[in-house]
């Protein structure tokens, strides 16, 4: 019997870490266009800070119940707040809470023409020097748009560039963030990008 259970328990285990691998490989697959949904109708939130470019929500990046989910990582978490977005409805009250350590993945969206521009709502309630990093993925790959450190009052980031290049057709597009430096915490709202060629 006891050699017996020996087997079934090894069976076990060997099942359990075929799952694993199985898992990991899944999450590692890069967002296939197919299964992205497109972009929404184009919008120009940031015309009070003059910047008339339009702009896209990422997939998920109001934070509001409802909404497709981001990855979070490191205790980041939905939170209640919101940025002074003038285009939010009234009923909007969520944004996403970062501290040190932690990162967020959105969710995919297939966007026809990519040249990378990130920007979105933050305020820094952690320690001054505390940074978050900006990254877009595309297609699988990873390109830098800089990293900001922000204000403890909610404000429009900079126009964030990303190193990738224009991408042409139905591409994925996500955006991740991190948060670098120690004792650094970010809240996070209405995240943007410019998925057209601006002049």
């Amino acid at each position: 019997m006891a050699a017996k259970s020996r087997k079934l328990f090894g069976t076990m285990l060997a099942l359990c870490a075929l799952a694993a691998v199985l898992a990991a490989t899944q999450a590692a697959r890069p967002a296939s266009a197919a299964t992205c949904p497109p972009p929404p109708t184009p919008l120009q939130p940031f015309t009070p800070w003059a910047d008339n470019g339009q702009y896209v929500l990422t997939t998920g990046g109001s934070f509001e119940p409802g909404t497709p989910a981001w990855t979070l990582t490191g205790g980041a978490k939905v939170v209640n707040d919101n940025a002074p977005n003038r285009l939010d409805p009234p009923s909007h009250a969520s944004a996403l809470f970062m501290p040190s350590g932690s990162s967020a993945t959105s969710a995919c969206v297939t966007a026809p023409k990519i040249i990378g521009i990130v920007r979105f709502f933050a305020k820094n309630t952690g320690a001054p020097d505390a940074g978050l990093k900006v990254e877009i993925l595309v297609k699988g790959k990873t390109y830098q748009a800089g990293t900001i450190t922000g204000n403890s009052a909610w404000a429009p980031t900079k126009i964030l560039p990303s190193s990738a290049p224009a991408y042409k057709g139905a591409v994925t597009y996500q955006v991740r963030l991190a948060v670098v430096g120690t004792d650094g915490a970010f809240t996070v709202d209405d995240t943007y990008f410019d998925p057209y060629k601006s002049g």
